[in-house]
């Protein structure tokens, strides 16, 4: 057992009398057995015992139903892990989020690892009281540099009901969502960002580290790059408090006078605050390889 995986177990047991068995012990729990699965089995069945039925995943920057696309793929030899390093749930019980890094192994657990990133799953409550991943997204990074910190917590902000209508929140955050990218198209990144993190903020881009200090956030949203967001469809919670928004992304940028453009997808999750405002808690962008233009 390395020190890492000690330390999250020790994590979570002295979480239990903070929070007993409340939904952010059950979630964190239902992620540790997914990953487990993946270890003692294959990723694919992991997959499969623990997706949604309309659980989305992502391939080659299309939007799939996770379910059907990997009944039709083989079996991988290799072995995907992964372990939460954040999670937080609604006020209601129902909807959640992990996220934590991932490591690849060719063949078996005693492979040096190939690959490594972060992965973010939504949850959502069924209705035999299980979780089930609604959306599974990721980012691809070099190897990092010293163990993740865990970070699970509680939720917080609103507590109380906001609106019974789900349906009429899920509207409310995707034209909220699509009103964040058209002003972001105006006023750049570092200005519209601003606006809307909060202070707990994590940012996920491909190829680099995640962004979880405030300064390193605020020094990637200056950098001289073009992000454009498609939003495409929305969940929130029934207490109306956490939602998410995913959709198509596109990001430019300019090297040796000629633009870079890379497409992908893009993950946000949202939360309110105690002023019932909504503040972005993950923003991930996960991008195909470049295309390259001419200026």
């Amino acid at each position: 057992m390395t020190k890492t995986v000690y330390f999250t177990l020790l994590l979570f047991t002295l979480v239990v009398p903070v929070f007993g068995q409340g939904p952010l012990l059950t979630l964190v729990n239902a992620e540790k057995k997914f990953a487990q699965f993946s270890k003692d089995s294959t990723t694919k069945a992991a997959f499969l015992a623990n997706l949604a039925p309309d659980g989305v995943t992502f391939v080659k920057g299309k939007v799939t139903n996770g379910r059907e696309s990997l009944e039709k793929s083989p079996a991988s030899p290799g072995k995907l892990t992964w372990q939460p390093v954040a999670a937080d749930v609604s006020a209601a019980g129902d909807l959640g989020y992990t996220t934590g890094p991932w490591e690849w192994r060719p063949k078996s657990l005693t492979d040096k690892p190939t690959g490594y990133g972060h992965y973010v799953s939504l949850w959502k409550k069924q209705a035999d009281n299980s979780w089930k991943v609604v959306l599974d997204i990721g980012i691809s990074h070099p190897a990092p540099a010293a163990p993740p910190v865990n970070t699970i917590r509680a939720a917080t902000g609103i507590r109380s009901v906001t609106s019974a209508d789900t349906t009429q929140n899920r509207e409310e955050l995707l034209a909220f969502d699509k009103q964040f990218a058209n002003t972001l198209e105006k006023s750049g990144a570092a200005t519209t960002y601003k606006q809307h993190l909060a202070p707990q903020a994590r940012l996920y881009r491909m190829n680099q580290q995640p962004y979880i200090e405030q300064t390193a956030i605020d020094q990637v949203l200056k950098q001289p790059v073009t992000l454009a967001f498609f939003p495409l469809n929305a969940a929130v919670a029934e207490s109306g408090d956490l939602g998410y928004v995913y959709g198509n992304s596109q990001v430019v940028t300019t090297t040796g006078g000629k633009a870079v453009k890379q497409a992908g997808n893009y993950l946000r999750i949202w939360k309110k605050d105690s002023q019932n405002q909504w503040r972005i808690v993950v923003d991930l962008i996960a991008l195909e390889p470049v295309e390259q233009t001419e200026k």
